[in-house]
């Protein structure tokens, strides 16, 4: 009897101790499935936090871009910009755009530390031309997590989505290397930098062909790769040529390059009646032409040209070219970019203008203004100096590697925060 009172009493035990194991074990698992779907929370949170800031930082870059104190409507352009570059981007897992709220995700400051405004508000106060940093802000919200759908599933338990955000903050700071035309400004003798003798807002005029081009205070030059005349002109139809620093030498360009005309007057929105040249650009923003016509101080059509920008003002018919060029629309400009102010090498031309062409090295890189179009090579065509290109108040922007505060080129879109 004793015998099986003690074996009932040990199949007993036994049974106890397995149910305190499968309870262990269902506890046990509960818990590693929660490490699990944490740890797939938080990767999916660090992909959208990723997400976002790709998109955060392709904002600020594109809208620095536009704000060079060159066109009275900048902010309108930088939030343009940035909310194009951003939506570009994917997020939910590269699943749909990323959201930007106009008027409120892209703000400006005249300073890094200072206060940033959205674009009308900024407008509103009169400073849009002095802004100089944008900052973007953008958010996802309602990102589905694992863990907390299974936490919704117990009585009297709520949580909510996932948010990330992601902030990014841009100028427009000095390059090592940076795009630029083969359009070079010729140093006064005797000068220095960083203006080389130029006064801000002094005009210079010149011509395509030779032998106009190689005398005067600027002149067509050979890029290392771009020597021929339809390199040329892909140079000037396109972005310029780009991966520039001043170590390398130019030489001038000595040919007849009349093919340079159609893509030079595109860039204000003068074209044939055939239509814009084939692979060039878009224009800029306002074809309003200057000269001694229209201008007669011939010297700093600038502020005038930033209202014509603004107003996306088309070519005012000066100079007349003759028949078989027109121009193009305000609503052409409106889509445009910036394509007037451009950054040129400054070099010493003294030993070109005797026939000479042995290279020159880079002394600095110049801002400059087009002034107007022309109809043929031997018609005379105007720049505006507007200073060094490595000035912000200059205007130009150009694309490039940024280089710190020691760097002396052109200005390129850089992130500061």
């Amino acid at each position: 009897m004793r015998a099986q009172i003690r074996a009932a009493s040990s199949r007993a035990r036994r049974r106890r101790q397995q149910g305190a194991v499968a309870i262990a074990f269902i506890l046990l698992a509960a818990l590693l499935i929660g490490f699990v779907g944490f740890g797939l929370d938080v990767g999916r949170l660090y992909v959208s936090k990723t997400e976002l800031q790709n998109a955060a930082d392709a904002c600020a870059l594109s809208a620095a871009g536009a704000l060079t104190g060159a066109n009275a409507d900048q902010l309108v352009a930088a939030e343009d910009f940035g909310t194009a570059a951003a939506q570009r981007n994917l997020i939910g897992m590269q699943a749909r755009a990323v959201s930007v709220t106009a008027d409120q995700d892209i703000t400006f400051s005249a300073t890094l530390d200072g206060s940033y405004q959205s674009r009308t508000a900024a407008t509103d106060a009169g400073a849009a031309l002095n802004m100089r940093y944008v900052r973007c802000t953008l958010a996802e919200a309602n990102i589905p997590m694992l863990l907390l759908q299974v936490v919704n599933l117990i009585d009297g338990q709520a949580a909510t989505p996932g948010t990330a955000k992601a902030e990014a903050v841009a100028t427009l700071a000095p390059s090592v290397s940076n795009c630029a035309l083969p359009l070079a400004i010729c140093k006064k003798a005797g000068s220095s930098e960083p203006d080389f003798g130029y006064v801000r807002g002094e005009w210079l005029l010149g011509r395509f062909d030779p032998p106009a081009n190689l005398t005067g205070k600027f002149k067509w030059v050979k890029f290392p790769g771009f020597e021929r005349t339809p390199d040329l002109a892909g140079l000037i139809g396109g972005s310029g040529q780009c991966d520039l620093s001043d170590t390398i030498e130019l030489e001038p360009s000595t040919g007849a390059i009349n093919s340079l005309v159609d893509v030079w007057n595109w860039r204000m929105g003068v074209m044939k009646t055939s239509g814009p040249p084939a692979g060039a650009f878009v224009p800029d923003y306002s074809g309003y032409a200057y000269t001694p016509v229209n201008w007669p101080v011939q010297f700093n059509a600038f502020d005038d040209f930033k209202t014509q920008r603004a107003n996306n003002t088309p070519w005012n018919g000066l100079p007349a070219l003759g028949g078989g060029w027109q121009a193009t629309t305000s609503e052409v400009h409106a889509a445009g970019a910036d394509r007037r102010l451009v950054v040129g090498p400054v070099v010493d031309c003294s030993g070109w203008d005797s026939g000479g062409t042995e290279s020159q090295p880079i002394l600095g890189w110049a801002c400059y203004l087009m002034l107007n179009p022309v109809a043929n090579p031997n018609m005379d065509m105007g720049l505006e100096y507007r200073g060094p290109a490595n000035d912000i108040s200059s205007g130009c922007v150009t694309s490039g590697a940024p280089g710190g505060p020691g760097a002396g080129g052109p200005k390129v879109p850089t992130l500061v925060q």
